[in-house]
């Protein structure tokens, strides 16, 4: 998908001559969906979406059972703002979501509409079948009537006809954004980074954490070993002469162990987690390891992404969360299988 440039003229003002200068660089580069445009647009369009629901407009409301992380909470916010604008109901974020303190989007609780706390518990209740796969049963409830919805929605599928929409609605807010800029000005002028028409950064995001203890194991969720990193590297340095590669990791000494032998490598630390996100999400490229969080440092990249084919193991409780053993509802469409 092809972005438009918007108001360079601002990200002078904020960041100066020289990160100007690496930008249009940047935007030189073959890959056409530079995230720079993505940010800049974002950036300066913070009252697109605006009053996009409104109070008066809807009676019933659509909840949803809000969980787990971040890379989860944008899954389940992106989803209930499809579905009740599909259904013509107001979307219900709990009053101290952080994504309010992450994101520009428009803070539609129970309190704006004068509903009492709750609401939500006294609406009918509608499963998702799949952790990880598309439930067509969520998109057929019938319209104007309030429900809650209890999942994760970790599919494209139920947002992709809005994913312009979707991108515009997740923007950074300011500070955010800024400092993202910055961080990699400064990656750039540490590494002795040069940046030309051939320069291209790819992101990587290595998960470790819960992913490697030996419960998760056991449920069937699997994480990347060196040797996937190893391919997924070389397939960049076959193809692009100059690269950086910019890590962020919840176990960065395991990824300066395991990526030991690669130059030109960058390991990111002390930010938050919508921090990292931002920062690796302006890369050209992106290599991922799994989870949501590195899913939408990919969708927002919108570069080439390589993603670890090897999700679930085979048989387990985890793989039951994938329908028919597929992982095509959750992979976004063009991304590239590696292991």
């Amino acid at each position: 998908m092809k972005t438009k440039r918007y108001f360079r003229t601002r990200i002078i003002a904020l960041f100066g001559v020289g990160l100007t200068v690496i930008i249009i660089m940047w935007k030189n580069v073959s890959n056409s969906k530079n995230q720079f445009d993505v940010f800049q647009k974002r950036e300066t369009n913070l009252t697109v979406v605006g009053q996009t629901f409104g109070i008066q407009r809807f009676e019933d409301i659509a909840c949803v059972k809000f969980q787990g992380r971040l890379g989860n909470l944008m899954m389940e916010y992106v989803f209930l703002y499809v579905i009740a604008k599909m259904k013509h109901l107001y979307p219900v974020v709990p009053e101290n979501s952080e994504l309010f303190q992450i994101f520009n989007i428009e803070k539609t609780t129970l309190t704006a509409i004068g509903k009492s706390a709750d609401s939500c518990a006294k609406l009918p209740v509608y499963k998702e079948r799949w952790g990880l796969s598309y439930d067509e049963k969520l998109h057929a409830i019938p319209p104007y009537k309030g429900v809650q919805f209890d999942g994760y929605f970790q599919s494209w599928k139920y947002w992709i006809k809005y994913e312009n929409e979707i991108r515009k609605l997740l923007r950074f807010k300011n500070p955010i954004t800024q400092k993202a800029f910055t961080q990699m000005r400064d990656i750039i002028d540490k590494m002795k980074f040069e940046v030309n028409k051939e320069s291209v950064i790819v992101s990587i995001h290595i998960r470790r954490g819960d992913y490697a203890t030996e419960g998760h194991y056991k449920y069937g969720k699997l994480t990347p070993n060196e040797t996937y990193y190893a391919n997924a590297m070389q397939y960049f340095k076959t193809r692009h002469n100059n690269i950086l590669f910019v890590v962020g990791s919840n176990d960065i000494d395991w990824s300066k162990k395991a990526l030991a032998r690669e130059k030109n490598v960058y390991y990111s630390t002390g930010n938050s987690p919508a921090e990292d996100i931002a920062l690796l999400s302006l890369a050209n490229h992106t290599i991922m390891s799994v989870g949501t969080f590195g899913w939408w440092i990919g969708w927002m990249a919108q570069g080439t992404s390589i993603f670890y084919k090897n999700i679930f193991r085979p048989q387990s409780d985890f793989a039951k969360e994938f329908r028919n053993n597929s992982i095509d509802d959750f992979v976004y469409p063009g991304w590239i299988p590696m292991e």
